[in-house]
């Protein structure tokens, strides 16, 4: 059985990952997150190597504050990057 699943992007991502992907690999969308989801899914931690140096701290810096946040539902939320912040990058 296969499942189908929507993800709303802003108009000019969609548009500049759906460039990248056939520009620079001969590929479209589809394939790209099924990769992801399989690496995300079959590997420890999140299962892909995310940018550059910028963003991959700031994404594992994002990812460990989450994992701390788990099971603190009602206190304050912890300092650290915001999924915001990744966009922003």
């Amino acid at each position: 059985m296969k499942k189908q699943m929507l993800i709303v992007l802003d108009e000019e991502l969609y548009k500049a990952a759906k460039y990248k992907c056939k520009d620079k690999f001969g590929i479209g969308l589809t394939p790209l997150i099924k990769i992801f989801l399989k690496s995300f899914v079959t590997q420890k931690g999140v299962g892909f190597y995310v940018g550059d140096d910028d963003i991959r701290d700031l994404f594992s810096s994002w990812l460990s504050k989450k994992k701390l946040e788990k099971g603190r539902e009602g206190c304050a939320p912890l300092p650290g990057p915001r999924l915001k912040d990744l966009y922003d990058l």
